[in-house]
């Protein structure tokens, strides 16, 4: 890889999102196809239609157009932790709705191969780990250790290390499961059994994390 990625630059008009949508999803289907180190910007130019002038003015490179696919994926659970109504709700609330929208991301197929990918690629283009966490993964754990400051502040939680606090609850959260889908050993679960995972590590993680207040 060249240099890093530069900051995505979003149209501001219809015919500009639908061009730049359809770079990303050209993008995201020849990466899983072929590999990201086997597509080109050429390639993807070819497949969603438009100009190497259009790809280069919204995303600089292939690099930033990667890390813009990582954050569209990424982008639902994002606005889940950073609406303006999500400091109103119960904790308990916020983090069901937020660990629901986790998991049924994280076991989709595409995000699964996407992850894939990054694993298999990393070692040859080590960059490419880079964009990928700070797109997706990171860009979560930032968004929910803002939350917990944002509590914290208010006297809502004790006082703590939020990233690290925010780590403990995603990593609850994916588990083994994660792992188990990745090596595809079993099939993805159900609505029903993400919720009740959901609801299981919500509760010891709240009965962990507010332990301090008690004391």
């Amino acid at each position: 890889m060249s240099s890093p990625a530069p900051k995505d630059s979003p149209p501001t008009t219809e015919r500009g999102r639908q061009r730049r949508d359809a770079l990303l999803d050209a993008a995201q289907r020849l990466f899983l196809e072929h590999g990201y180190g086997q597509v080109s910007v050429n390639d993807i130019v070819a497949q969603a239609g438009g100009s190497l002038s259009t790809l280069y003015r919204h995303f600089g490179n292939k690099e930033g157009l990667f890390q813009a696919m990582i954050e569209r994926r990424s982008h639902h659970i994002y606005d889940t932790l950073t609406a303006e109504t999500v400091d109103e709700l119960p904790i308990e609330a916020a983090l069901q709705r937020l660990g629901i929208d986790l998991l049924i991301k994280v076991m989709d197929e595409e995000t699964l191969g996407i992850y894939r990918e990054v694993v298999a690629e990393s070692p040859r283009q080590p960059p490419l780990a880079r964009l990928f966490f700070d797109g997706g993964p990171g860009r979560v754990r930032r968004a929910l250790a803002d939350y917990f400051e944002r509590r914290m502040q208010r006297q809502l939680m004790p006082a703590c290390n939020a990233v690290e606090l925010a780590g403990i609850f995603l990593g609850m959260l994916l588990g083994e499961w994660h792992l188990i889908r990745v090596l595809q050993l079993e099939s993805p679960p159900s609505r029903a059994a993400m919720e009740k995972r959901v609801t299981r590590c919500v509760d010891l993680f709240l009965r962990g994390a507010m332990a301090a207040r008690a004391e």
